[in-house]
């Protein structure tokens, strides 16, 4: 199983088999994903009282949004460079 982020409907499906009192490892093979995957979801978006899905995904989607994928180079790096392909020096000669 590769990563993927879980659907709406997923999170629906986790809500209504925890109100029946399934287990996570049970609930992970009914939706097709890792039982870890059920650990974590419940673990980041379980609110106070119980987990609910619509709340589940407005803090997933937060969280996707504010997360921000940095540069492994520094930007002076990434200026010099990018100058130096517009003024044609990377050019064979």
């Amino acid at each position: 199983m590769g990563y993927r982020q879980l659907t709406q409907a997923q999170r629906y499906q986790i809500s209504a088999f925890l109100r029946v009192g399934w287990s996570q490892r049970r609930i992970a093979q009914e939706i097709n994903c890792h039982s870890s995957t059920i650990s974590r979801e419940l673990r980041r978006n379980r609110t106070l009282k119980e987990y609910e899905p619509m709340e589940a995904s407005r803090l997933s989607w937060h969280r996707r949004k504010g997360a921000r994928k940095s540069h492994k180079r520094a930007s002076s790096l990434i200026d010099w460079v990018t100058k130096q392909i517009q003024s044609e020096w990377s050019l064979i000669r």
